[in-house]
């Protein structure tokens, strides 16, 4: 999808195609791909980096114009299931142009976010802290769902809760990954001569350094509460496997132990003859004898496995 912008009073507006400044592309068919291409020289596996989300961040130089391409949220719907996915975006930077190249997206007329845009320096520089914005708004969403999950106690999450904790956990890991590769892009533009960036985008830029890390310093915390909840409820299934398994271990010595003197006085109660005299008064402790001493045995044989 073809879009076509230009820089007016500081901010992005629509325009035509004669007169475009920014043109931006979305989820691009290889037609579009192609043409790119041959009408700007645009290497071919460069472009395809700026809409692949497993590319890193990077900082690159072609002779006719500069290449960044940054990680950002990729917007979230119900459809996603609780997971948190990352998406990638392109800015080809030329002298009189500015190329974007994004597999999802990108909303460049805000006014709030997207103003005051003196140069095609400004504008990149706000698309990268847009990202950094994104990230944060995220955030602020799995905190609000890790603290309702909380309120319930960790022990008591059913299993499509405990879903719910690992794919958050697993965003996280995923938005570490992209925000640390926008660490190393920033750290690049710092150092870059080809843009030349005036003291006011300088200035821009290190505050952009600054948010990045802060945003990176709130993700890895709570990746950390996610992974502590995950690691309870672990502890949690196993704590209670083991109690269930005690609790059958007891139950089936309570059971052997009730069974010796039962089969001892059935034994006793069958119709046969045995080797003492049945109307003997002694007959009632000896099979009671039996009893205790069968019972007692076998307490004390399972004590001796224990020690």
């Amino acid at each position: 999808m073809l879009r076509y912008y230009k820089l007016q009073a500081g901010r992005v507006v629509a325009a035509e195609k004669g007169e475009a400044q920014v043109i931006v592309l979305i989820s691009p068919e290889q037609e579009e791909i192609n043409a790119l291409m041959k009408d700007y020289q645009i290497d071919e596996h460069t472009l395809s980096s700026a809409i692949d989300s497993d590319e890193l961040a990077r900082l690159e130089y072609e002779d006719e114009h500069t290449v960044a391409i940054y990680k950002r949220p990729r917007n979230y719907s119900a459809t996603d299931h609780f997971q948190f996915r990352i998406a990638s975006a392109g800015i080809f930077m030329f002298k009189d142009l500015v190329i974007i190249v994004s597999d999802s997206e990108l909303s460049i007329t805000d006014e709030k976010k997207f103003s005051k845009l003196t140069s095609f320096n400004m504008f990149m520089l706000k698309l990268i802290n847009f990202s950094i914005t994104h990230f944060y708004e995220h955030l602020r969403i799995i905190n609000k769902m890790t603290n309702e999950l909380e309120k319930k106690h960790i022990y008591t999450l059913e299993k499509n809760e405990y879903l719910i904790v690992f794919g958050l956990s697993k965003s996280l890991v995923y938005y570490m990954n992209a925000i640390s590769s926008n660490e190393t892009l920033l750290k690049k533009l710092q150092m870059s001569r080809s843009l030349n960036f005036n003291e006011a985008e300088q200035e821009l830029l290190d505050d952009i350094i600054i948010e990045n890390t802060q945003c990176k310093r709130l993700t890895e915390i709570y990746s950390n509460v996610l992974s502590s909840m995950m690691s309870s409820h672990g502890a949690s299934s196993d704590s209670s496997a083991s109690d269930d398994i005690n609790a059958l271990k007891v139950l089936t010595i309570l059971t052997v132990v009730i069974m010796i003197p039962t089969a001892v006085a059935s034994l006793f109660s069958m119709n046969v003859v045995y080797p003492f005299d049945a109307e003997n008064p002694a007959v009632f402790w000896i099979i009671f004898i039996l009893m205790i001493a069968g019972t007692s045995t076998f307490w004390w044989w399972q004590n001796r496995k224990k020690m």
